[in-house]
């Protein structure tokens, strides 16, 4: 189980599809869920309030939670930036390897879709700016996914190290 978390535009869903495609090559069937993708698809419409996220994130886990259960690799790609959230992932998903995606929010704002979230005048609802992020306290890896770093060095550093981990 791989949980990729990291603020809005840290490159969470690009990462989550290379591993998907890495994995796919060595002849693996990851399942990406994608927190972007799931809001999408969910028959009710959530907010970006904090109780709102917080449900979400709750039932992101336990989506994550059950595919894994049935044996699948489930690569999770959310902000779902909760202490909470975490220490009940790692209490409860086999094999629970937390990657947080670092990027500065100045870098975020420079970043391609990106500039208008951080940007807006209200901004009460984004998450490391109006709202307060809760980074997490004990991930098994931090990579700072800014610079020169590309998204297939990312999604490199996190297979060598979660099979490192395996």
């Amino acid at each position: 189980m791989l949980w990729i978390t990291g603020l809005s535009g840290a490159g969470k869903s690009t990462v989550a599809g290379l591993l998907r495609d890495r994995l796919v090559a060595r002849g693996g069937l990851p399942v990406v869920l994608d927190g972007d993708r799931l809001r999408e698809t969910l028959p009710v419409r959530f907010g970006h309030r904090e109780a709102d996220r917080r449900r979400l994130a709750r039932y992101y886990g336990g989506l994550a939670g059950e595919l894994a259960h049935q044996g699948h690799l489930v690569i999770c790609a959310t902000v779902s930036l909760f202490h909470e959230a975490h220490a009940w992932n790692r209490r409860n998903l086999p094999g629970y390897f937390e990657v947080w995606l670092r990027v500065p929010i100045e870098d975020l704002r420079r970043r391609e879709g990106r500039a208008a979230l951080y940007g807006a005048a209200d901004t009460r609802d984004v998450v490391g700016i109006g709202t307060r992020a809760e980074f997490p306290l004990a991930a098994d890896l931090v990579v700072d996914n800014c610079g020169g770093t590309t998204a297939g060095q990312t999604a490199d550093t996190i297979l060598r190290h979660w099979a490192d981990r395996a």
